[in-house]
């Protein structure tokens, strides 16, 4: 892995030929532009080397008769028979490809080894994009630039925004541009993980939520600018920071913002769910990677009579992306490509739409697959599944805006489809509305929420984060107001550890699918430790407040209040700057709670389940 830092140019030089009349390499041929035909010529040769085969062999003898049979056989089956939908010979390329490529990385190697396996050849750069330092991916067929959508650090997660059709975000073809190609990535996991599978802390979670929210979500954009004839690195680095320059203005309220170096590492990483210390390999029907088993499908949708496309005047085909992200895998990526755009017709823009599952286990993985199937059907769409390609096909869902082999959709169909980000999240309670009230309670940096009001609130939150996947570790100098708390809660990983304060937590670090939630209560207010491990949240339990909790509370990136007395009420105030809204922390509901950040403040009715009533009790105060 090789870095540079480089600085775009205020102007570049004119291509020698307008870009969209340049010659494409052959992979960004889009289908509809290129030579069609039903009968292809090796079909036709392979048919008449059959024939002459077996006219040769006429007359011959039985034996010499029976040997032309049998090579002219292997030759027709090859030329016109279909397995799966596609020709025989069309999978015997796709066996040739699998074998003779690198499918392999060993144990320790890290995102850039990751990337080179990916994408051979391809390098990160750091350079300035719309006056910002970011970074590029520099491959042989161009630069790719990624952007964050959305604010995934923002600990209050119940403000979503829908996203603009990757369509309407490509700029029109003309001179003073390359060949561009977008990638929308939606990433996310359900609620409740599949790691908790059938549990009573999931089937408590989905009584909660009726199973319609996910767990975590992100969103992420790449755009890659062709390498053409013409178009010199300088120039288009020029023209990508122009195009991510009125990407981002156009993209409006939804946060955009490119990401550097490092960061462009680590989330490639993550979204591949690449472990350093675990190998990635790939087999015919899947790839292993941080011990997760992974298999991309291809969507067709509106290619067809079979596949003719989700009914978007109903909320159900509006919202095929968003369900998508809830099927019952360990994570979902989805991943919707366009362009290069070869004129001003819209219809003529190539547009992708692929689904990467990953799951713990093969029987996971087949379910999460039915499930796939079943969505996309009742969508009016068909499923594909990327067997003896799944290499390439990891690295067409991840933002490299490479694409999935052989995927096509309905440019129109896509961008009728509802984009949501920022919806998903830990459900603390509902709003006035019925909404839900959500949190961002781990995310890629150390969280530290504070709840002050008990020990039963805090056994509901962190029973919610365990339907999350979550591993929780209490710390606390009060064991017995846990006990039944852990004997009534069964986990995959054995009993919750409760230890006493200052003890350390034992197995791995926290990480996208499997976060840590760390319990401390203590009595006394915690000092400041600094900002914990990523994917780890901390969640400090206060009885009462008292002035000396101030400056926790000011620290914190979460706060969760219960009824206060008016004189806590003022100390929350003053700490937090509630201003007026302090007074109506002392006239809340028992059953109700303020969520606070240093940005907003949210009402919400906790809702206990029947089995959270009877594993904690009623969540008031006393």
């Amino acid at each position: 892995m090789t870095a540079s830092t480089t600085t775009a140019p205020a102007t570049h030089p004119a291509p020698v030929t307008p870009a969209h009349r340049q010659p494409l390499p052959a992979r960004w041929i889009p289908a509809a532009r290129r030579p069609a035909a039903r009968v292809r010529a090796g079909q036709v040769i392979a048919t008449q080397v059959a024939v002459a085969l077996v006219a040769a062999a006429t007359g011959r003898g039985a034996a010499v008769t029976a040997v032309a049979a049998l090579v002219a056989a292997p030759l027709l089956a090859g030329a016109w028979v279909r397995v799966r939908g596609r020709w025989l010979h069309s999978w015997l390329g796709v066996g040739v490809g699998h074998l003779c490529r690198r499918r392999a990385l060993a144990p320790g190697s890290g995102p850039g080894a990751l990337l080179d396996l990916l994408d051979p050849g391809a390098v990160v750069r750091a350079v300035e994009l719309a006056g910002d330092p970011a970074a590029v991916l520099d491959d042989a067929d161009g630069l790719t630039a990624v952007l964050e959508l959305g604010d995934p650090g923002d600990p209050l997660g119940d403000r979503p925004r829908l996203l603009p059709a990757p369509s309407t975000l490509l700029p029109p073809p003309g001179p003073e541009l390359p060949p561009l190609r977008l990638q929308l990535l939606l990433v996310g996991s359900p609620a409740p993980a599949a790691a908790v599978g059938g549990s009573t802390v999931a089937t408590s979670y989905r009584q909660l939520t009726d199973g319609r929210l996910a767990g975590r979500d992100s969103a992420l954009l790449a755009v890659r600018a062709l390498r053409v004839e013409g178009w010199s690195d300088e120039s288009l680095r020029a023209a990508l920071s122009g195009v991510v320059r009125r990407i981002v203005r156009r993209l409006g309220p939804v946060a955009a913002r490119p990401l550097g170096e490092h960061a462009a590492l680590r989330v490639l990483g993550e979204l591949a769910h690449h472990c350093d210390g675990e190998p990635v390999l790939e087999s015919w029907p899947t790839v292993r990677t941080g011990g997760l088993l992974q298999a991309t499908f291809r969507v067709r949708l509106g290619a067809g009579a079979r596949a003719h496309g989700p009914d978007t005047r109903v909320d159900g085909g509006r919202r095929l992306a968003s369900r998508l992200l809830t099927l019952p895998a360990a994570a979902t990526t989805v991943s919707l490509c366009v362009g290069p755009r070869a004129g001003a017709d819209d219809a003529a823009t190539p547009a992708e739409l692929a689904v990467r599952l990953a799951a713990w286990a093969p029987g996971e993985l087949s379910a999460a697959a039915q499930a796939l199937r079943r969505l996309v059907d009742d969508a009016g769409g068909a499923v594909d599944r990327l067997d003896g390609q799944q290499l390439p096909a990891l690295a067409g869902t991840l933002p490299l805006a490479l694409g999935v082999p052989g995927a096509a959709a309905d440019p129109a169909t896509l961008d009728a489809l509802e984009l949501p980000v920022g919806e998903a999240g830990l459900m603390v309670g509902a709003n006035r509305r019925g909404g839900a009230v959500t949190i961002r309670l781990f995310r890629p940096e150390g969280t530290r929420l504070v709840l002050v009001g008990g020990v039963r609130a805090a056994q509901l939150v962190v029973l919610r984060a365990m339907a999350l996947g979550a591993r929780v570790a209490v710390r606390t100098t009060r064991p017995r107001a846990w006990e039944r708390f852990v004997r009534g809660v069964g986990t995959p990983d054995g009993p919750i550890p409760v230890l006493s304060p200052g003890r350390p937590v034992e197995g791995a670090a926290g990480s996208p699918l499997r976060p840590l939630l760390l319990v401390v209560d203590a009595g006394a207010p915690p000092g400041d430790d600094g900002p914990g491990p990523a994917w780890q949240s901390t969640l400090v339990v206060r009885d009462d407040l008292t002035p000396a909790d101030a400056d926790a509370l000011g620290r914190a990136d979460l706060v969760v209040l219960q009824p206060l007395s008016p004189g806590q009420a003022a100390v929350a105030g003053a700490a937090l700057g509630l201003g007026g809204s302090a007074e109506w922390l002392t006239r809340i509901r028992e059953d109700m709670v303020a969520v606070v950040n240093r940005r907003a403040l949210r009402w919400a009715l906790l809702r206990p389940t029947p089995i959270e009533s009877q594993l904690i009790g009623a969540p008031g105060r006393g």
